[in-house]
C-alpha cells in the first residue's frame, strides 16, 4: 500500500508541470541569471523560523540585506551538510592541485583535449570544431567542459591551503559562466555547444556543484553576491530539471541532480516537488531499465555503473539531509551489484562490452558491501579475499540482457569467457551478436573494439562495427540491427537461448538472424554455441544457414591482443612474452592475419587511452573464410596458455559424431556436435 501511495503521489507531481505551477518562472533574458532578486527570495519558505531575518528584509524589498541574511543562514546551518566540514579550511597548506593550477591559468582539459583561453572564457567555445583544427570533430568538448570539473579542483585546492586565490577565480568563473549561459526556457538544449544539455544540468547538480558550493562556503571571496548567485542557478536547474528529461542513463542523472537540489536546499518552497520528481522518478526507473537479471538495459557495464551510481544519489544524501526513501528502494539495487559480481574479469574488472571500458570492479564491490553487508560474496572480492566467502558459483548467466559468463573459478589467474547474445540495447550499442572475448593467467587474449571517444571519426565507427568484434561477417556485410524496430531494441522475456553449467562444462548457444549491411538483408541465420571445457580451454562451433539459397562467403574475425602471431595452417597462435592463445580451425577453407589496416576498409586495431586522447593501436585480427552452399558449420578451440606454456592440442579434426582433438600426449578427446 506505501508503494501504492508513493507512485501516486509521483503521478501528481507529474500532472501538473512544476515549470508552470512555480511561484516564480525565470523570464527570456540574454544574460543570467534569469530570476530575478525578488522572484528568487519569493520562492523560500519564509515561513520558516530560520529565516525570520530573510522574511523581514524581504517585506522590506532590502535585497542586499535579504542577500546577506540568506547566506549567514546558509554558512551557520548544520543540516543539510556535506561530506566534510567547510569550516576546516587550510589544515595541511599543502600546494593546490594540478586541475586548481591549470583553473587559474584558464587551461582547461576536457575529454582529453587541453585548450588554453585567455582572459575571458568562452563557455560555448569547441576546439574541435575550428578550421584548422587537428582533432575529429566531438561536441564533448563543450558540453563536458560545462561539468565543472575544474570547480571542484579550485575547490579542493582552496579546503587543502586557505588560499583566497582559489576562491577568486571560482567566483569569477561562476559569474562569468551564469552571465553567458542562461538556463533555456521553451526546449531542453541537448545540441551541440549547448552548455545546458539536461545530462550536463543533472551531472552539475549531484556531482561538481555541491562539493564546490561546501568547499567555498566560508571563503572571503563567496560574499552574499557570489553565494546566492550560486544558490539562484541551482534553482534554475532544478526546474529546467522537472520541466525537461529524457530516458536511460540520462534521466538517472538528471534525476539525481534534481534530487540533491530538493535535500540540499529545503528551505525552498518546491523542495519538496524537487525531491519527490527525482526520486519518483529513480523508483521507477529501478525497474523500468533495470532488467529482473539485474542489468542495466543499454547493456554496457560502464553506463550500468553510471545509472547505478545515480540511483544511490539519494540514498547517500540520507545521513546529510535525514529526508527517508521508500523502504524498498536501496533493495531494489542488489541486482545490480549482483551483476558486477558475477560479470567481473578475473582481474576485477569490467567486461568491455559496447561502450565500455575495462574499469576497477573492487570499489564497486566496496559500496555493496557497504550498504548490503550481508552479502559476503560481495566483501570477499571487495577485501581481495580476506574476508567474507567466494561467490557460490563460478559460471553465470543474465538471461534478460543475453550475457553468459564462463570461468574457471575466482582467482585472478582464472579463465574467463563472454558470450554477448543479448538484445541491441537501449544506447550505447555495437553490431556485436554472438561475440565472445575472452581473458586468462591475468592477460586479455581475445578482446573486442571497446570504447572509443565519441567523435566522428572512422575510429570511432570501427568500434561500433561488426568489424571490431568477434563475429562473422556474410559476404563482407556486418551486423545491422540499427535496422530494427527501435521497440526491439530491449525486451519484455528473454531471447531464445541455450545455457547449462555444471562441474565439468559449460555451454551456451544463441542465433542471430536479423540482417547484414545497409539494407539489414535477413539472408543467412547465425548460430553460436560455446562450450568452456573445465577448467583448459573453449569450443566455438559457428553453424551458417543461408535464408535465400544462395552460396555466401563466410569470415569469422577473431581480434587478439598480441604484438604478433604465427600460423601454422589453421593454427594460430600469439606470440607474447606472457600468456598466449592458440586457435584451431575446422571447417574453414583458410585463413589470413591483418593488422593496422586502413583500406578497403579499417581492421586490426584496438582502442589505447593509455597512449593518450584518440589512443589506438594495431593488433593481429585472425580472419578465417569459408565459401559455400548449404548449411556449413565451422568449429574453433580457443586454448588459453601460460607464459612459457604450449598449446596441448595438436590436431583437430571433424568427424560424423563431431569433433575430435589429438592431444601432445597421444590421447584423443571426443567431443560430439552438441557438445
Amino acid at each position: 500500500m506505501a508503494r501504492v501511495i508513493f507512485l501516486t503521489a509521483i503521478t501528481l507531481f507529474f500532472s501538473t508541470p512544476a515549470w508552470a505551477a512555480a511561484t516564480a518562472a525565470p523570464v527570456e533574458t540574454a544574460t543570467g541569471p534569469r530570476l530575478t532578486d525578488p522572484q528568487f527570495f519569493q520562492m523560500l519558505d519564509l515561513s520558516r523560523p530560520e529565516l525570520a531575518a530573510v522574511k523581514v528584509a524581504v517585506e522590506k524589498s532590502d535585497w542586499p540585506a535579504a542577500k546577506h541574511a540568506l547566506a549567514e543562514h546558509l554558512r551557520s546551518r548544520t543540516s543539510p551538510h556535506w561530506t566534510f566540514d567547510p569550516r576546516k579550511v587550510g589544515s595541511d597548506r599543502k600546494p593546490g592541485n594540478s586541475g586548481a593550477e591549470n583553473a587559474l591559468k584558464h587551461r582547461f582539459n576536457s575529454i582529453g583535449i587541453w585548450w588554453q583561453f585567455g582572459p575571458e572564457i568562452d563557455w560555448a567555445f569547441n576546439p574541435t570544431t575550428q578550421p584548422d583544427s587537428k582533432w575529429p570533430v566531438n561536441h564533448e568538448w563543450t558540453w563536458q567542459l560545462s561539468r565543472h570539473a575544474a570547480w571542484l579542483d579550485l575547490a579542493h585546492a582552496y579546503m587543502a591551503t586557505g588560499d583566497e586565490k582559489y576562491a577568486r577565480e571560482f567566483v569569477d568563473e561562476l559569474r562569468s559562466w551564469v552571465r553567458d549561459c542562461p538556463v533555456p526556457v521553451e526546449a531542453a538544449a541537448n545540441k551541440p555547444l549547448s552548455r545546458w544539455r539536461t545530462i550536463e544540468a543533472g551531472i552539475r547538480m549531484y556531482r561538481t556543484w555541491p562539493g564546490t558550493f561546501f568547499g567555498f562556503l566560508h571563503a572571503k571571496a563567496m560574499d552574499d553576491d557570489a553565494l546566492v548567485l550560486m544558490v539562484k542557478s541551482c534553482v534554475e536547474h532544478a526546474q529546467y530539471l522537472v520541466k525537461f528529461h529524457m530516458a536511460g542513463n540520462w534521466l538517472t542523472m538528471e534525476s539525481d541532480g534534481l534530487y540533491h537540489v530538493g535535500a540540499l536546499f529545503p528551505e525552498f518552497k518546491d523542495a519538496a516537488l524537487w525531491r519527490e520528481t527525482g526520486v519518483g522518478r529513480l523508483y521507477r526507473e529501478l525497474d523500468v531499465q533495470v532488467y529482473p537479471d539485474g542489468v542495466q538495459m543499454e547493456l554496457a557495464p560502464g553506463y550500468h555503473g553510471v545509472a547505478l551510481d545515480s540511483f544511490l544519489g539519494p540514498v547517500r544524501l540520507v545521513p546529510l539531509s535525514g529526508f527517508e526513501l521508500p523502504k524498498d528502494y536501496l533493495a531494489k539495487m542488489e541486482r545490480m551489484f549482483n551483476y558486477f559480481l558475477y560479470s567481473m574479469q578475473p582481474a576485477r574488472q569490467t567486461p568491455p562490452l559496447n561502450d565500455s571500458g575495462a574499469s576497477d570492479m573492487q570499489p564497486w564491490m566496496v559500496t555493496g558491501v557497504q550498504f548490503f553487508p550481508a552479502r559476503d560474496d560481495f566483501r570477499w572480492v571487495a577485501s581481495d579475499g580476506k574476508e567474507g566467502k567466494p561467490p557460490s558459483q563460478t559460471s553465470y548467466e543474465f538471461p534478460y540482457a543475453g550475457q553468459f559468463f564462463m570461468r574457471s573459478g575466482w582467482d585472478r589467474q582464472a579463465a574467463w569467457l563472454c558470450m554477448d547474445a543479448g538484445p541491441f540495447g537501449m544506447g550505447h550499442q555495437h553490431e556485436d551478436n554472438l561475440s565472445v572475448i575472452l581473458t586468462a593467467f591475468g592477460k586479455a587474449l581475445l578482446v573486442e573494439g571497446g570504447v572509443y571517444t565519441y567523435d566522428a571519426s572512422q575510429w570511432r565507427r570501427y568500434v561500433l562495427s561488426s568489424r571490431a568484434h568477434n563475429v562473422v561477417l556474410v559476404d563482407g556485410l556486418e551486423q545491422n540491427r540499427r535496422k530494427e524496430p527501435r521497440e526491439t531494441w530491449i525486451v519484455k522475456t528473454p531471447l531464445a537461448h541455450v545455457w547449462k553449467t555444471d562441474a565439468r562444462q559449460d555451454d551456451a548457444e544463441a542465433a542471430y538472424a536479423e540482417g547484414w549491411g545497409p539494407k539489414a538483408e535477413r539472408i543467412v541465420r547465425h548460430t553460436r554455441h560455446v562450450a568452456f571445457v573445465k577448467p583448459d580451454f573453449f569450443i566455438v562451433a559457428d553453424t551458417l544457414e543461408p535464408l535465400d539459397g544462395k552460396q555466401h562467403q563466410y569470415e569469422a574475425l577473431f581480434h587478439l591482443d598480441a604484438g604478433d602471431v604465427a600460423v601454422d595452417g589453421l593454427r594460430v597462435t600469439t606470440q607474447n612474452a606472457g600468456p598466449n592463445l592458440t586457435i584451431l580451425a575446422a571447417g574453414s577453407d583458410g585463413v589470413r592475419i591483418i593488422k593496422g589496416q586502413k583500406e578497403p576498409s579499417v581492421q586490426g586495431w584496438l582502442p589505447d587511452s593509455s597512449v593518450g586522447y584518440g589512443g589506438i593501436r594495431p593488433i593481429p585480427t585472425a580472419v578465417f573464410s569459408k565459401r559455400a552452399e548449404g548449411r556449413v558449420v565451422m568449429y574453433y578451440v580457443l586454448y588459453p596458455t601460460a607464459a612459457g606454456a604450449a598449446c596441448p592440442v595438436k590436431e583437430m579434426t571433424v568427424t560424423e559424431k563431431g569433433l575430435a582433438l589429438k592431444m601432445s600426449d597421444g590421447a584423443v578427446r571426443n567431443f560430439p556436435r552438441k557438445f
